[in-house]
């Protein structure tokens, strides 16, 4: 068939095309020009002609697009997306009802909660990886110096100096702010489950406080509301902040710890600031050469094995996890990774797995088999294929 790719710059562009060439699939590419970013009527001239003009039975992205569901539909496409964000607000757009859509998503239960509002073609669908791109790393004894390390940490740290959260904050009156900050201490103490929806979900008062100071306008139609704006944009990424700083500070304290992050960790003396990698090859370098991988999922990541915790695996490090359910059935604790509950128990395992090499080493060579088997982004895409084409 023939698949036109429209390119967000997200990850993976390379080795979705290539799956998709794989499996004798003609593929073009278009993108998304960020030059008019600002202008969306222009925006979405383009991208209609461009998919009015390419001759391609299938439109794809990664994550859900309501623009490219909407040219689809007028156009008679079929529309697939792969979502690998959360969250995402776009897929509970009206345009999430087209018929025409075919969406996969990483989260079993974002899956059922779109289900539950009447999306018909919905899919669970986990991320994958390309073994051939990360078998073709070769690592240098330079690589070696730079990115061994005991443990390490790649991951957004959300202090980004206007966050959504922080510039709420400083306009909420001191009731409000001790109840969400009481809310956020709960949920910075709990891995794998979320109650910050569905406890602001019953506090239209404090909703109202929280517009009040941070307006924000949801749009028509839209299958969620207020709600899950607050709670999956401003609070989630500010518990995922309030838990990422205190594990570098417990960790780096005791161990050998590398962060790569474009967030600030200058006033934790202990930990190595590496700033950002490259997603491609020296990120997997990392995975590669630290002998812990440390991962935290952003709350708002409900029950899905987030892309971070499946590039470790199939680069074969040693990935050491909060619990999220969707890691049941599809790996085994202990086997493939290793699950943590508490910040506790994480510095437990790190320094029982530091000491206990040829376990570690084996947990770390079965995931990364277990990757290859199962998880290869070209049996994944394959698995899409048999849906669309048959439904």
């Amino acid at each position: 068939m023939n698949i036109l790719y429209i390119d967000y710059q997200m990850y993976g562009k390379e080795d979705i095309i290539e799956a998709f060439m794989g499996l004798g699939h003609n593929v073009y590419s278009t993108d998304v020009p960020v030059l008019y970013e600002d202008d969306k009527d222009k925006l979405t001239e383009l991208l209609y002609e461009d998919m009015s003009g390419s001759g391609c039975e299938i439109a794809f992205t990664s994550n859900y697009h309501p623009e490219v569901s909407e040219f689809a539909k007028k156009l008679g496409m079929k529309y697939i997306s792969w979502t690998y964000d959360s969250p995402l607000i776009a897929l509970y757009h009206p345009s999430i009802l087209n018929e025409c859509n075919y969406v996969f998503v990483f989260d079993s239960e974002e899956v059922r909660q779109l289900k539950a509002r009447g999306v018909k073609h919905v899919y669970f669908m986990p991320l994958g990886i390309n073994p051939e791109r990360i078998d073709a790393i070769t690592i240098s004894k330079e690589d070696k110096e730079t990115f061994s390390s005991d443990v390490s940490l790649v991951a957004s740290l959300y202090n980004e100096e206007h966050n959504l959260y922080d510039r709420m904050n400083e306009r909420l009156d001191e009731h409000s702010r001790g109840y969400l900050e009481g809310i956020m201490n709960a949920q910075a103490n709990m891995y794998g489950i979320n109650i910050i929806d569905e406890v602001l979900s019953y506090n239209a008062e404090i909703i109202a406080k929280m517009y009040k100071a941070m307006p924000y306008t949801v749009d028509e139609g839209c299958l969620v509301g207020l709600p899950y704006v607050y709670a999956n944009y401003f609070i989630c990424r500010k518990v995922a902040n309030i838990q990422r700083i205190r594990f570098i500070k417990e960790v780096s304290k005791r161990f050998d710890m590398k962060v790569y992050t474009p967030g600030d960790v200058s006033d934790i003396k202990t930990v190595k600031a590496m700033g950002t990698v490259d997603y491609k090859t020296d990120m997997n370098k990392v995975f590669m050469l630290s002998k812990i991988n440390l991962n935290l999922t952003l709350p708002s990541i409900h029950t899905g094995i987030p892309l971070r915790a499946m590039d470790i695996m199939g680069a074969g490090g040693f990935l050491l996890s909060n619990w999220q359910s969707d890691f049941d059935g599809l790996f085994e604790n202990g086997a493939d990774y290793s699950a943590y509950t508490s910040l506790d128990e994480v510095l437990y395992l790190i320094d029982y797995y530091l000491s206990h090499e040829e376990e570690r080493c084996a947990i770390a060579d079965t995931a990364k088999q277990k990757m290859r088997e199962g998880f290869d982004v070209i049996m994944l895409i394959h698995q899409m294929m048999e849906i669309v084409i048959t439904e």
